[in-house]
């Protein structure tokens, strides 16, 4: 049996927090110096530089300790902050490009309502990426009530630390997240908005409102007796990212996000959090965390879950609960794949 004991823990994710996150002292001149010039090529892969439906500009900024880019899509500009944030966005355009392309073999006028909705006005998209699900009233009027008023909350998130409410009957009272505006009240039609957010490798919580405007109309499509609106398929390159058990960890968290609301996900990161002994406060100040979206919980989750025999694990919710923002929250998701992916490849921890 292979176990670690705290001291050892806490030190590895020290470590790779100096490996994930961009650190100041490497990404940063000293007093009087000029900041450090970085290429693009030097922390993108040739495969996402650009593509028919965007282009990453050349110009490298960093903001902070954090990487800025630049993406010109077809569909407007993106603002991003962050390599695994940046990785998501073209994802998502990505797969956007394909499916309005894939839909309108099928069916011209749903093509160019997908269309309409991704491309919507000629507002600015800074507003749109850097403020998560904030938005302009132009793209407001096109998302389904279910969005409604959760748009200016999820981009002034509340503090992080705020433990979560709970019912009287002791049961967590998730119906207040502020993703769960997200989904449509109507459980049929949360089903399809899931159903097919799954079925093209996108998140159903992500905070761009193209793809919850997107998903929104192939959802009402589809429940107004469209059967073919989501079952199409797009090929898109390999996202340079690893993956652990064979990518069999996270095609459960997928399936998990599909099948399940945020209340079932709530009671099921519940379950296996505590039987890996961690304390109830601690993993309860975790899963109402606002700044984590439901994807992201299940995702720590599933990676804790999967290091078996580690010690401590409580270590990285610990460390998670200083997650202040969107960007920072997927930094940690990205931590717990990490530690996954070494425990698996490297040295069982």
């Amino acid at each position: 049996m292979n176990r670690i004991a705290t001291s050892s823990w806490l030190a590895g994710l020290c470590i790779l927090l100096s490996l994930i996150a961009p650190a100041r002292a490497q990404l940063t001149a000293d007093a009087g110096q000029k900041p450090p010039h970085v290429e693009l090529d030097q922390v993108f892969p040739d495969t996402l530089m650009q593509s028919d439906s965007y282009r990453v500009e050349d110009t490298l900024r960093l903001k902070g300790t954090l990487f800025a880019f630049t993406i010109d899509s077809n569909h407007g500009r993106y603002d991003v902050l962050s390599i695994p944030m940046a990785i998501l966005r073209i994802h998502e355009i990505r797969t956007l490009a394909q499916a309005v392309d894939a839909y309108q073999r099928d069916s011209q006028q749903l093509a160019a309502e997908l269309r309409g909705v991704i491309r919507v006005g000629g507002d600015s998209a800074v507003d749109i990426l850097t403020s998560p699900i904030a938005t302009t009233k132009s793209v407001v009027k096109q998302f389904s009530d279910n969005i409604g008023g959760t748009v200016n909350e999820i981009n002034n998130l509340s503090d992080p630390k705020v433990r979560r409410v709970r019912d009287p009957d002791n049961e967590p009272d998730v119906t207040t997240s502020i993703y769960a505006g997200l989904v449509p009240a109507d459980p049929i039609l949360a089903a399809y908005k899931r159903s097919i957010a799954s079925q093209l490798d996108l998140d159903v919580y992500s905070s761009n409102t193209r793809v919850q405007a997107f998903l929104d109309i192939l959802a009402r499509e589809r429940a107004g007796g469209n059967t073919k609106a989501g079952l199409i398929t797009v090929s898109l390159p390999q996202r340079p990212e690893i993956s652990v058990d064979k990518g069999r960890v996270a095609f459960e968290v997928r399936t998990a996000i599909a099948r399940k609301n945020i209340r079932e996900l709530y009671i099921l990161n519940e379950t296996a959090l505590s039987a890996l002994g961690i304390k109830p406060e601690l993993y309860h100040a975790f899963l109402s965390h606002r700044a984590f979206s439901p994807t992201l919980k299940t995702e720590i989750t599933a990676y804790l879950v999967y290091m078996k025999e580690v010690a401590n694990r409580g270590a990285m919710l610990q460390a998670a609960l200083r997650a202040t923002d969107e960007v920072s929250a997927l930094g940690y998701a990205r931590m717990a794949r990490m530690l996954a992916y070494y425990h698996e490849n490297a040295v069982k921890l």
